[in-house]
């Protein structure tokens, strides 16, 4: 690792921190490119996200080509989306809008208030995103992260979706599903986990689909690890649901790389790089969550995957930061075996290769 002075974090959504960054000795700083996520169009060229723009490359990333997605009033795009390129060529982007919204905790109770709301919306680009369609809202009540987007084998859209147990006060996690490339939409059963807390229960998954054709779903929990559900619909109903990998209460991003390795970009439960800095000391409860749960956030770490998840590298931390939050990944293959990673919080840009990764 060394100290990386050029990179300057944005704590617009994360504590601030004035300690410097450190990056793995392979990684370098991704300069100029919005926070993502990334994709290639039908055409082959880049187009990342920006707040309420879509942004095309041409030449790698040298140069921007800034365009609205939205042409109606009252929508915002959040900073937790996914965006998706269809065989096809049609772009998905599935978000909450933050121009409506309204959120509010009974502390008393330790349960929202009925007047709760962020719902989950879709719009689509049938021209590589520089138009796009009126936005489409596919689920109503508290969709605060919407953290992946995936094509199947045999053509569904899927996407990661949360919502909110108003009755339990607690999250609960389901995926979106679209027979018909995002023009209608069907809700898969709840997953539900337990738990209490504005910050309780499960959300905030991330998707693979496996070479038998299940699909996996890798979940956000406060219970030191991954909860790990597999579907055999196409992503309709949830099964063979289990505990995962070890991980702070932060989402995880799987990525399908054209190597055919699997690759898991979070945050671990503890410090990897200081035995002295233990998952104890990030530990937040009472109206976070019913089970004090591990925020440590400090590091970003990669593993890899050569058997679809059954067994993982040793992950490595490829970049560090005293008490910042260095997390919600979106990871890109923009070229094979070229990674781009940006963070939504402080917004973390670097790119790095797969090579750096297997240590090669």
């Amino acid at each position: 690792m060394r100290i990386c002075v050029s990179l300057q974090l944005d704590f617009s959504l994360a504590p601030k921190t004035d300690a410097p960054v450190y990056l793995h000795d392979q990684a370098v700083p991704l300069v100029g490119a919005p926070l993502g996520p990334f994709v290639r169009n039908a055409k082959g060229e880049l187009v990342g996200l920006d707040q309420n723009e879509a942004c095309i490359s041409a030449d790698s990333g040298k140069s921007w080509r800034r365009y609205p997605i939205f042409q109606q009033a009252g929508f915002e795009c959040s900073n937790s989306r996914s965006l998706l390129c269809l065989r096809s060529g049609v772009l998905i982007l599935s978000f909450a809008n933050m121009a409506q919204s309204h959120f509010n905790w009974h502390r008393k109770t330790n349960l929202p208030t009925k007047n709760t709301f962020l719902h989950h919306w879709i719009t689509r680009s049938l021209d590589g995103g520089r138009s796009w369609e009126a936005p489409q809202r596919v689920l109503r009540g508290y969709a605060a992260a919407m953290t992946s987007a995936i094509q199947l084998h045999d053509g569904t859209v899927l996407l990661s979706s949360q919502n909110l147990d108003y009755d339990n006060g607690r999250h609960y996690a389901l995926t979106l599903l679209s027979k018909d490339e995002g023009q209608t939409w069907q809700a898969s059963n709840r997953l539900d986990i337990g738990g209490r807390g504005h910050h309780g229960g499960c959300y905030e998954g991330t998707l693979a689909q496996l070479a038998d054709g299940r699909v996996w779903y890798c979940i956000r929990t406060n219970q030191d690890w991954f909860w790990h559900a597999y579907s055999a619909d196409s992503g309709l109903t949830w099964t063979e649901i289990h505990p995962g990998l070890a991980a702070s209460s932060s989402p995880g991003m799987l990525t399908c790389l054209k190597s055919g390795r699997l690759l898991l970009t979070y945050n671990p439960l503890q410090s990897l790089l200081d035995e002295t800095r233990r998952a104890e000391k990030f530990r937040r409860g009472g109206l976070f969550s019913e089970v004090a749960a591990s925020w440590f956030r400090e590091e970003l770490a990669i593993c890899y995957s050569e058997d679809e998840g059954l067994s993982w590298s040793c992950p490595v931390v490829i970049a560090q930061c005293d008490k910042a939050w260095l997390s919600y990944p979106y990871v890109c293959e923009v070229e094979p075996g070229k990674l781009w990673i940006t963070t939504m919080q402080s917004q973390l840009k670097l790119e790095i290769a797969e090579s750096a990764i297997l240590g090669k």
